[in-house]
């Protein structure tokens, strides 16, 4: 009974020393923000990956290129899921948008927009109902980079 009780004392005073040594580390902030990066899972509908991305070609990339040269997006991407198992997306989408002001644009930039890469408002409509047929989204992350300061 006795070792029980100097083992007990030997665990309590391990753990006060464990706690103050937590609470003497450094709580500074030696990081900061950085970029926005939105990834879109996508679920291609079986034999549909070519025309998904020859899709992707004509209209996302036309539009991604058009934000970039207005200085918003930073980058855009798209990854192959090669060994997609059962549910899991087998493409990922990504943005690399500069901050979070980018997402404060008015409806008018981007009817604007896709009616300039699509001619008009309904061409934007009926590509978005058409895409429908190749594949489906999955969900979509907006995360914010955090970058450590040097």
């Amino acid at each position: 009974m006795k070792r029980i009780s100097i083992e007990l004392a030997v665990l309590a005073v391990s753990f006060c020393s464990i706690s103050g040594a937590a609470i003497a580390q450094d709580h500074s902030r030696g990081w900061e923000n950085g970029n926005i990066v939105a990834v879109t899972e996508v679920h291609i509908k079986p034999g549909m990956f070519n025309a998904y991305v020859n899709d992707l070609n004509n209209v996302w990339r036309k539009f991604n290129e058009a934000q970039v040269k207005d200085g918003d997006i930073l980058s855009f991407s798209m990854f192959a899921n090669t060994s997609a198992r059962d549910g899991e997306p087998d493409l990922y989408l990504t943005i690399t948008y500069k901050n979070w002001a980018v997402f404060d644009r008015g409806l008018e930039y981007f009817e604007t927009l896709g009616a300039s890469i699509l001619g008009s408002t309904e061409n934007v409509r009926m590509a978005g109902v058409d895409r429908e047929q190749l594949r489906t989204i999955g969900s979509t992350y907006v995360l914010q980079e955090v970058k450590f300061k040097d």
